[in-house]
């Protein structure tokens, strides 16, 4: 027996199989009836219409035969569908293929095999129509015709399915575009629109013929069309996916917000797109800011308004308290110390709501240096001694990395140390330890404060880095405290290029922890100023290389990963980030504000929000290569000069000696 060898299209051949949706589906008078008026024709027991998968002949259709499969491997129809003509074996027992096919010596006892190819709609040679008898015999140049006549009939079937599920797919369609509350369209990589639900009628006020005529370019408030165009060209440049808003017009003069998701298909030519309204959105997003800034602007006033007078009384208290004015009674001297100590609270309140306004306004100050990490974290242990002896807790720091240097903002990094510190004892039952930590993981030192407490309930820990939030309020009341600290180390230490995290366990503690990029003495400082230019796309770094070329030694990375990795290396004077990715997304900003000034060299207009937080702003189909160089030249030390004085976020003085 010889098995029959697979065709040169069999990947494409079963993929076509396949669609047909006609494996393993129940038995259809369609086809039954060709299956009897071959057996009758040919006046032979056994008619089938065999489809041939990776593994088997399956029978849709049978005559004679009990059985519903059976493998490829002795399958008479696997050899057939191996031509485009009709396939016979006369007598199968003198045939060197099947004489000792188990079709053959055993039942159905196979003499006579007749099959012609059919054919799926792309020409694909799917399976066989066959007649099959027990008895050899021959087959004529007019049975032939015959055989071929009829499997013609099997595929006609076969397209009528496919028109049948053609055309429901269509209504389908029809519907979906109909009742969409989203617009949802099909255009070409120009903008041109090609289909268009009844949502953008609804939406702009158009009609379909007026929106035909015009092009996703030409609806863009003229603000956008740049933006829009930088878009297609993206598509056009095979991006996978693009996301973008822009204002549109309406039909009666307004314009509505419009959030885009598309799906570009080059080898067709176009653009699977939904847009959305978000105009609302936007309106109450504005709205919610603009209430957030005015409640900031009032805080921040009453705080500064509130922190002389407070300052003034806390310092008076003091020195009453210290009997500049003598000695005082043992209940004078408690009310006295009990003022004090509140006053003492207060400012740190408000000191707390000022560092949080800022933050929020990106007016907060952070001067990144090299610092050493065990010495400062030491020190943040002293000054916590008193404040746990009171609370009857033990400290331990625990440095497995002494000399490890990282570049931070000491003040703010002692603030962030302290606010955990503080937490950590406050939640500490009495007689138990808190231990401070440094170990080094991976390039980064991970600085961790470890209590052994209660825990933190499961229902607050997603709310644990919120402003104000507490787990129990009376608790809280009972330990003191407002619930400002963590979510300012939070803001802090992602300021500084990190993210503060915790693990906990509901009654066996709580450990906060972040990493900082390890900073090395010996890779500082550098010859001359240095640009770390962040970008995705390999063309656009040769591209500022050569515009910045004399000006600036520039390090490049194409992902936040490489980025944070160059970082590594010493500082850079600028980061020059192109935010937008390759997928559409965005890139995260946080650690590279921490590290320079950022300007942002990007494809897309940026928001307001992200404009805010960068030194600058370029769009790269508007900016020259000369603006782009004026830009950093203006932000860059001249040659030559020590990057200590370049900006507030080189290292300084408060570095090793080098």
């Amino acid at each position: 027996m010889i098995p029959p060898p697979l065709p040169p299209d069999e990947s494409r051949r079963l993929q076509e199989l396949r669609s047909l949706c006609l494996l393993d589906s129940p038995a259809e008078e369609r086809f039954d009836r060709i299956v009897r008026t071959a057996a009758h024709l040919f006046q032979v027991p056994i008619a089938l219409v065999s489809l041939v998968d990776e593994g088997r002949q399956w029978f849709k259709a049978r005559q004679g035969l009990g059985a519903t499969e059976t493998s490829r491997d002795i399958s008479f129809c696997g050899h057939a569908i191996l031509a485009p003509s009709t396939f016979v074996v006369p007598n199968a027992v003198r045939d060197d293929r099947f004489h000792d096919n188990p079709l053959v010596v055993g039942a159905p006892f196979i003499r006579f095999y007749a099959g012609h190819p059919l054919r799926a709609p792309d020409g694909s040679r799917v399976g066989t129509l066959c007649i099959i008898d027990s008895a050899p015999r021959d087959f004529s140049e007019h049975d032939r015709a015959a055989l071929q006549n009829l499997a013609a009939w099997v595929e006609l079937e076969f397209s009528a399915l496919t028109v049948r599920e053609a055309r429901s797919a269509l209504e389908h369609q029809e519907r979906f575009f109909a009742l969409s509350v989203d617009m949802l369209c099909i255009a070409t990589l120009d903008g041109a629109f090609l289909r268009l639900s009844d949502a953008w009628r609804r939406t702009l006020g158009f009609s379909q013929e007026e929106l035909f005529a015009t092009s996703l370019v030409d609806l863009a408030l003229d603000e956008d069309r740049v933006t829009t165009e930088a878009q297609l060209e993206r598509a056009r440049a095979g991006a996978p996916l693009l996301q973008f808003e822009q204002r549109t017009r309406c039909q009666d003069g307004s314009w509505r917000w419009l959030q885009w998701n598309a799906v570009p298909n080059l080898s067709e030519g176009l653009l699977y797109a939904v847009a959305r309204d978000v105009t609302e959105a936007r309106r109450l997003a504005d709205e919610r800011q603009r209430v957030e800034q005015m409640k900031n602007e009032f805080v921040s006033t009453v705080s500064h308004e509130l922190r002389t007078p407070l300052t003034s009384i806390r310092g008076a208290l003091g020195l009453l308290s210290g009997g500049v004015a003598g000695p005082l009674g043992p209940q004078a001297g408690q009310m006295i110390g009990i003022a004090h100590k509140n006053s003492e609270r207060l400012i740190r309140l408000i000191n707390d709501i000022l560092d949080l306004e800022k933050m929020a306004s990106g007016k907060l100050d952070i001067t990144l240096e090299p610092v050493a990490m065990g010495n400062l974290m030491a020190h943040a242990l002293e000054a916590h001694r008193g404040h746990a002896d009171e609370s009857g807790i033990e400290l331990e720091l625990v440095s497995e990395v002494p000399g490890a240097w990282a570049r931070v903002d000491s003040d703010r990094m002692g603030q962030v140390v302290a606010n955990l510190l503080s937490n950590a004892i406050k939640y500490s039952h009495r007689g138990g330890r808190v231990t401070l930590g440094l170990r080094r993981v991976g390039t980064h030192l991970r600085i961790w404060v470890e209590d052994r407490g209660s825990g933190i309930p499961d229902a607050f820990r997603a709310r644990i880095f919120q402003k104000f939030a507490q787990a129990d309020g009376s608790d809280s009341r009972r330990r003191g405290g407002t619930g400002l600290g963590l979510s300012i180390a939070h803001g802090l230490v992602e300021r500084m290029g990190g993210a503060l995290r915790f693990t906990t366990e509901f009654g066996r503690g709580t450990t906060f922890w972040f990493d900082l990029p390890e900073w090395h003495p010996g890779a500082w400082p550098p010859s001359r100023p240095r640009v770390l230019h962040v970008d995705a796309h390999l063309d656009d770094h040769r591209v500022v290389a050569d515009v910045l070329d004399g000006l600036a030694d520039v390090v490049t990375a194409s992902s936040l990963v490489e980025a944070e990795q160059a970082l590594c290396t010493g500082p850079f004077e600028v980061v020059l980030v192109e935010p937008v990715l390759p997928d559409g997304g965005c890139l995260p900003l946080a650690s590279l504000r921490a590290a320079a000034p950022v300007v942002l060299f990007s494809v897309a207009e940026p928001s307001a929000e992200m404009a805010r937080d960068v030194v600058a702003c370029l769009v790269k189909s508007r900016a020259s290569g000369a603006e782009l160089r004026a830009t950093l030249a203006h932000l860059l030390p001249t040659s030559g000069a020590s990057p200590s004085a370049s900006s507030a976020h080189s290292p300084s003085g408060k570095g090793p000696a080098q």
